[in-house]
């Protein structure tokens, strides 16, 4: 045998025991890990989608269902050239081929699901695409997330978007994967876990290549239960309207200084004062949560997130922060008598200024109007919202700090203002009654902004009259001027009314539930309520109200004006709160118009159109009111 054939036989010798190692390797030691690899590739299980539950008006008119949408597919396994089908469905489609590029190479779907590519096309396109049989794509129904009206109750109900990493790291939503859709804002996310249908289970026989060789199970998926809400579909809509007439007509006013309002924002809010339950909410500027359904650009995120657009995501009912102005000017009584420094049968001077006494500084607190009324009483006070009235109540509170503490923040702390109300929506924001540890911190943490640490005298007036460094949000008022009308109790607004079944079957009742109880007794009370039925009648809202039928529905209602600087301009807020009929009240209302001009401009216009609605009155055309606080 010669060299080269010996060094051949070696070699092949060699090739062979390696081949036969491998082999040994492969079949004997890791035998078992192999095995469970190849089981794996043959098994799938892939998720079905299950229906979300549909969001109700309080009488059952849908707000929000899944429909069902022709969507497309591609399976990505099957298509030999994907440039060319891209092109070919761009055609078809009427979508760019980059973009029809970007959804399928979507990595939040595994190389054997289909990935949809688009969605809602005619039948059609969707019959052409049949015929045809593309490669790799199919064309199947689905469901989509649908606001039927449009718009209408955005912040109230929410939108959709896909779940977060921090999300699937919850354990509350263990249940869930990547790519699902959860919702985002309002009752969609606060009642995510009860609209949430259970997805079922396709378990699939796939090959090696993972096509698909049989099915050997399927789970049916089952639907989330419905929302019902409190709120009232026409009343809603009347709200939104209102805003939207106010916001236009405000934006005609001229103020003092020769300058058009710039009305950019406002809020309504009405609710049952009996249970809570809230029956209208409206925020301007709102957006169309359809713009969620294929994802939003960078540009239109931005949009509905700038300053410039003036935030049109935020709920301006439970995230807005304002100061109240004069619509606090009842519990600022209330307080008042509590400790002793009002009583319901005396009068008060009510003249254009007010300065503290002994004061050098040469600080003047002016009323809302240059004339002096003389000594009235504590209705008066609140009907003709003079200011020098409360100024005064105000300073006697500073002056009682040293033996009573910060009587007067705990006072309003009781009306629920300086906290959150729990309302079943996310993101609300608790409003601020400032002490003087609140601005003994603010200074430290900010000194060039807040340059003085210590409470001062006018810290307290300004207070009585709902300015300086108060805040509330409009839900806030409202939840207190409920309790003032249904005798002192505090109920968590609730949008939710009851969780039921797709067949209507009751799953869960949400009952009203208290939250406290106001420091009010019945005599305090109706002088209150007298001031604020005379601030509708003959007060500073009295013109917003003529011709209003008082005589079968008559309301109790406050006026505020709130002075706030923006951009550098002195510039005021609209405020109306009101409540109806005075003696069993059914509905409170409060509108409020950034930079909308006096409250009874603007703000108690919308309120009482509301009003109307709510009584089954023709609504009259949105008119401006007379200027007055």
């Amino acid at each position: 045998m010669t060299t080269r054939v010996r060094v051949l036989v070696g070699v092949v010798a060699f090739l062979f025991a390696a081949i036969v190692t491998r082999l040994w390797f492969l079949q004997v030691l890791a035998s078992e890990r192999y095995e469970e690899r190849a089981r794996g590739n043959r098994v799938r299980l892939v998720p079905l989608p299950a229906p979300r539950g549909k969001i109700l008006d309080r009488s059952g008119q849908v707000l929000v269902e899944d429909v069902s949408i022709i969507q497309v597919t591609v399976n990505r396994r099957n298509v030999e050239n994907e440039e060319e089908l891209l092109l070919r469905l761009s055609g078809i489609l009427d979508v760019p081929v980059g973009e029809l590029t970007d959804r399928l190479e979507d990595p939040t779907y595994l190389p054997f699901q289909p990935v949809p590519i688009a969605e809602g096309i005619s039948i059609r396109v969707a019959t052409y695409l049949k015929e045809h049989r593309l490669p790799g794509v199919n064309v199947r129904v689905v469901g989509d997330r649908v606001n039927p009206h449009g718009a209408l109750a955005a912040h109230v109900l929410g939108y959709l978007g896909q779940i977060s990493q921090e999300e699937l790291d919850d354990p509350s939503f263990a249940a869930y994967r990547p790519g699902d859709e959860v919702g985002r804002g309002g009752v969609e996310q606060h009642y995510e876990h009860a609209l949430r249908g259970t997805p079922g289970l396709l378990n699939l026989q796939v090959d090696s290549k993972g096509e698909v060789v049989s099915v050997l199970g399927r789970r049916e998926s089952r639907a989330g239960n419905d929302l019902v809400l409190s709120v009232d579909l026409g009343l809603q809509q009347l709200a939104e309207e209102s805003m939207a007439d106010a916001i236009g007509a405000a934006r005609g006013i001229v103020d003092s200084e020769g300058r058009r309002l710039r009305a950019r924002g406002g809020s309504v809010v009405a609710l049952d004062p009996q249970t809570g339950h809230v029956l209208a909410m409206a925020s301007y500027p709102t957006f169309d949560p359809r713009i969620f359904s294929d994802g939003l650009s960078e540009d239109e995120w931005q949009q509905l997130t700038s300053k410039e657009a003036n935030f049109p995501l935020n709920n301006r009912v439970v995230q807005g922060q304002y100061p109240a102005a004069s619509t606090l000017k009842p519990f600022v009584t209330a307080a008042a008598f509590k400790a002793g420094l009002a009583a319901p049968g005396q009068y008060y001077e009510c003249p254009p200024e007010f300065e503290v006494p002994g004061d050098t500084s040469g600080t003047v607190f002016h009323n809302w109007k240059s004339t002096h009324s003389g000594h009235i009483s504590v209705a008066q006070a609140l009907e003709e919202s003079c200011d020098t009235v409360f100024y005064q109540w105000g300073y006697q509170f500073y002056r009682e700090r040293s033996i009573k503490g910060d009587l007067f923040q705990r006072q309003l702390r009781k009306w629920g203002f300086g906290d959150e109300t729990d309302v079943d929506l996310p993101s609300e924001a608790g409003g601020r009654v400032p002490d003087a540890a609140w601005k003994q911190a603010v200074h430290e943490a900010y000194p060039k902004l807040f340059p003085e640490p210590l409470w001062l005298p006018g810290d307290s007036i300004n207070m009585s009259i709902g300015q300086g460094d108060l805040l509330v949000t409009p839900l806030q008022l409202a939840v207190s001027y409920a309790a003032l009308a249904n005798g002192g109790t505090l109920y968590r607004p609730e949008l939710g009314l009851r969780v039921q079944q797709p067949d209507g079957t009751v799953v869960q009742a949400i009952v009203p539930r208290e939250t406290g109880k106001a420091p009010l007794n019945n005599r305090n009370r109706q002088v209150m309520v007298d001031g604020l039925r005379g601030a509708v009648t003959t007060g500073t809202a009295a013109t917003s109200f003529t011709g209003f039928p008082h005589s079968s529905f008559p309301v109790a209602g406050k006026t505020g004006t709130a002075e706030v600087v923006i951009d550098g301009i002195d510039t005021n807020h609209s405020w109306f709160a009101a409540f109806a009929p005075i003696e069993d009240p059914k509905i409170v209302v409060v509108a409020m118009v950034e930079e909308g001009g006096h409250g009874s401009e603007t703000a108690a216009p919308i309120a009482r159109r509301v009003l109307e609605g709510f009584f089954g009155l023709t609504p009259t055309e949105f008119r401006i009111g007379v200027a007055t606080d």
